[in-house]
């Protein structure tokens, strides 16, 4: 290995070899540029697994055990880190880069960059751990299998350790994985037959990690076969947050929304504990925004409008990065606190708070896609119309025309364009032509004139709501009762939503409809689903008195009792309910003159850390140029920028025959030829000693709010001062 230091000496020289890569690169290849670069720790509570390796080194044993936990669990990030620490502590352990492979199932790219490494040290290995190896170079070998042929083959293989090694646990556990992570190219025949290899493993290890594979192989079928495994699946593996949460899909499955709730927020606390002592971004790792966003609609389902409200504030505070969470991004957690947050307060009718926060976008944000701006306008229509807001509404609705007039332009330019270039129109993603494209605009339409019409009291009501084809039931059955149509109304309650706030809102229109015994019964049903809905919602309000009305007294169920939903801690003992930056560490540098620079000079100022690694560096330099020329605007919005270099000061000043201006950057430069801080901020890849790109800000209260730390200089400034300005208010 390079010593960092002798790197930067002979990087300022000018005389590195040009076969050796770039600072902040590994020396092992560009697989081993992504996941984590610092070294793992023994994380408690990753599953009680025992798969022996060869290697002499107990502490590597002990890691790579954890990693085969963590692969359980589908923590592919701390696995990887796990399995690079077994590499670290036993260089010759081939099967270190087995469970490199295996954290990286997903990237078939990386894995087989790792299998060369396995390969290559697979005559240091013992008999079975060539098995192992030999079941992923069969799987990743290039020939003319198709993946259905490629699964089987895999399967076949660990059926042969199995059967030569009859007493290997994990074989049989990871079999179990294989026959269902498999099923969408060779098909799963029979799940009771895994289920009962999964037996032979619990009858082992009735703690084992596997009762992840249990909830998957049931979850699409029979949930119900499930329970008991879900009773256990986050308790065999506290430590892991997917596994917290994937029994909430085993009690969502089964309608028992407060099972699901406690299993998805216990998974969110785990990683928020997690991610704060780690340095983790959100969207860093996986399933966090899904579990997320299924939190909140399960919140929804239970009543807890409040809870879902905070959540999906939380996730629109959380620190974007362009790789990872935008809100242009769909599945992240940005663009997911939006739409959450927007369904949250039209759900149960908080009108003032959706037009606050959709005013202007203040806090949901400006997203460039036309389709968000047609959800935006839509809820506010919809608030306006219940505020009986008829100008505000005709506004909104002459706004979603201009939309739709936007929308139809860039259609027509597009068909003339692909007629001149005789190419038919693109297919849509379902496969059918542009044409039967979803009309967004025009869905939104129709639904803000027929509730403009009902509110004016219009005659053309009728046709107006005929027309909306996409108003949800609820309201739909509300606009014909309202425009006189009792009969449409009725017909509507026919298939009515069963859930919490659509049997609500069937028992209103019951009511309205003078249907007063079915309005007790649905009322009764409402009851049961209701122990945990916010009593100030003003739905609830109007059930407490329609309950009133219709002489029932206490008409909220108490909140159920099971015996079979295991075992649980304290929700508050796992962790925060909200992302929590971490805690700057304290440091201190030298500045070129060399004398002392402390933290403290910094306090109470939110400053940007700009870490690169020498003056001879060309794409640190791309970076310090970048803001040094954006240095005023930061300055502006008052965040103060500083830069720190791993050389000595006799060569650090050498950065003014890289700087465009010729001249120091406009910002603090700091020496820290010891690398101290650099460790401290975790710019260092503990694994291969070397120091690495980083850029981290911190609040006036030393909070560290955003950073990028990789093998790459981060060099967006338009975005970091966007996104600097947004963390900070």
């Amino acid at each position: 290995m390079r010593s960092s230091l002798l790197f930067s000496f002979l990087s300022c020289l000018s005389i590195v070899q040009a076969a050796d890569p770039l600072p902040g690169h590994s020396v092992h290849g560009e697989a081993f540029n992504e996941g984590p670069r610092q070294a793992a720790v023994l994380i408690p509570g990753t599953g009680q697994v025992s798969f022996a390796i060869s290697s002499k080194n107990a502490e590597a044993q002990k890691f790579f055990n954890q990693g085969v936990g963590q692969l359980h669990g589908f923590w592919y990030y701390e696995a990887e880190r796990s399995f690079r620490q077994v590499a670290k502590l036993d260089p010759d352990c081939a099967m270190a880069y087995w469970g490199l492979m295996m954290a990286n199932v997903n990237n078939e790219k990386r894995a087989k960059e790792f299998l060369k490494k396995a390969i290559a040290l697979k005559p240091k290995a013992d008999a079975r751990e060539k098995l192992w190896i030999t079941s992923l170079e069969n799987y990743y070998k290039d020939d003319k299998r198709d993946k259905k042929q490629r699964a089987l083959d895999f399967i076949r293989d660990l059926e042969t350790i199995v059967q030569d090694h009859p007493k290997d646990i994990e074989a049989r556990a990871f079999l179990a994985w294989k026959i269902w992570h498999a099923n969408g190219d060779a098909p799963l025949t029979s799940p009771q037959a895994v289920d009962a290899l999964l037996d032979q493993v619990f009858a082992a290890n009735p703690q084992h990690p596997a009762h992840h594979y249990r909830i998957h192989l049931w979850d699409g079928s029979k949930p119900i076969r499930a329970v008991k495994s879900a009773a256990q699946n986050g308790q065999a593996s506290p430590g892991i947050a997917h596994m917290w949460h994937m029994p909430g899909h085993t009690f969502s499955k089964l309608k028992r929304h407060d099972d699901a709730a406690w299993q998805q927020e216990a998974s969110t606390r785990v990683d928020h504990a997690y991610m704060q002592q780690r340095w983790i971004l959100p969207d860093q790792i996986h399933n966090y925004a899904h579990n997320e966003e299924w939190l909140i609609r399960t919140f929804n389902e239970l009543g807890r409008a409040q809870d879902a409200l905070g959540l999906a504030r939380s996730l629109i505070r959380n620190p974007r990065h362009p790789k990872f969470n935008t809100l242009d991004k769909g599945n992240s957690t940005a663009s997911y606190g939006r739409t959450r947050l927007i369904d949250t307060l039209i759900k149960w009718e908080l009108w003032d708070e959706l037009l606050k926060v959709t005013d202007n976008n203040a806090l949901i944000g400006v997203v460039a896609q036309d389709s968000h701006e047609i959800t935006r306008r839509r809820a506010r229509g919809l608030a306006f119309y219940a505020q009986a807001d008829a100008k505000a509404l005709a506004t909104n609705i002459t706004h979603l025309e201009e939309l739709q007039r936007k929308a139809k332009t860039a259609k027509a330019k597009e068909t003339a364009a692909s007629k001149t270039d005789k190419k038919p129109p693109a297919p849509a993603k379902d496969g059918k032509g542009k044409d039967d494209k979803k009309d967004a605009a025009g869905d939104a339409l129709a639904e803000l004139r027929a509730l403009q019409a009902v509110l004016l009291k219009a005659k053309n009501a009728p046709a107006l709501i005929d027309a909306a084809k996409t108003l949800p039931k609820e309201l739909a059955a509300t606009l014909w009762l309202k425009s006189g149509d009792k009969k449409k109304a009725q017909d509507l309650l026919k298939n009515f939503p069963q859930d919490l706030a659509g049997l609500a809102a069937k028992a209103e229109l019951q009511a309205a409809l003078d249907q007063t015994e079915e309005a007790k019964k649905t009322l009764e049903q409402v009851g049961k689903l209701a122990f945990a809905l916010d009593a100030d919602l003003p739905v609830s309000k109007r059930l407490d008195a329609l309950a009133t009305r219709l002489q029932i007294k206490s008409w909220r169920a108490p909140a159920p009792k099971r015996d079979d939903s295991g075992t649980r801690p304290a929700l508050a003992d796992l962790g925060p309910m909200h992302w929590q930056p971490p805690v700057a560490p304290s440091w201190e540098a030298l500045t070129l003159e060399g004398k002392p620079a402390p933290s403290s000079q910094f306090s109470g100022k939110p400053h940007l850390l700009l870490f690169y690694l020498g003056s001879a560096c060309g794409h640190c330099m791309t970076q310090i140029n970048a803001f040094a020329k954006a240095a005023p605007e930061y300055e502006k919005a008052g965040v103060q920028l500083a830069a720190i270099t791993l050389e000595p000061m006799s060569l650090a000043t050498r950065i003014t025959e890289q700087m465009t201006t010729k001249k120091l950057p406009p910002f603090p430069l700091y020496c820290d030829p010891s690398l101290a801080m650099f460790k401290a901020f975790q710019a260092y890849d503990d694994f291969e000693d070397e120091p690495l790109h980083a850029a981290v800000l911190v609040d006036a209260e030393g909070k560290v709010r955003w950073w990028d730390i990789s093998w790459e200089p981060f060099t967006d400034t338009a975005f970091l001062l966007t996104e600097a300005q947004r963390l900070l208010k």
